[in-house]
């Protein structure tokens, strides 16, 4: 414990390294923008939604409305794993901390892209 107390400090230069900076911050805007999205779309709350598609079969999975909202969820213990090991290894392997938030906010990208598909999906239902 006495490790993670010594090494998990937000100094300043991880704080003002604006690379983290724009990734911290695109990771909660997207995140969040994916939450509202899926809320925007007004699920029945009886139905079942797809929630994947295969190009072989169609849709091969259905599941109750409230599943969807495990991509979000996801998504951001994914950034908080991330932003937390970022910090940790920050002193030490600056450009690897880089990349775990970089992955972050790619990952939140590729979750957009993924609930956008299946809204589409539900839409042509």
């Amino acid at each position: 414990m006495a490790f993670f107390r010594q090494n998990f400090v937000l100094t300043d230069s991880f704080i003002r390294d604006k690379f983290i900076l724009f990734n911290t911050l695109a990771s909660l805007i997207l995140n969040l923008g994916l939450w509202l999205f899926l809320l925007a779309q007004g699920r029945d709350l009886s139905a079942l939604s797809p929630l994947h598609y295969n190009i072989y079969f169609g849709i091969d999975l259905y599941a109750p409305w409230y599943r969807i909202f495990l991509m979000p969820l996801l998504g951001l213990i994914f950034f908080l794993i991330n932003f937390f090991i970022s910090a940790l290894i920050f002193k030490k392997e600056k450009i690897l901390s880089l990349f775990l938030l970089g992955a972050a906010s790619f990952a939140q990208v590729i979750l957009i892209i993924a609930a956008f598909f299946i809204s589409t999906i539900s839409w042509g239902i």
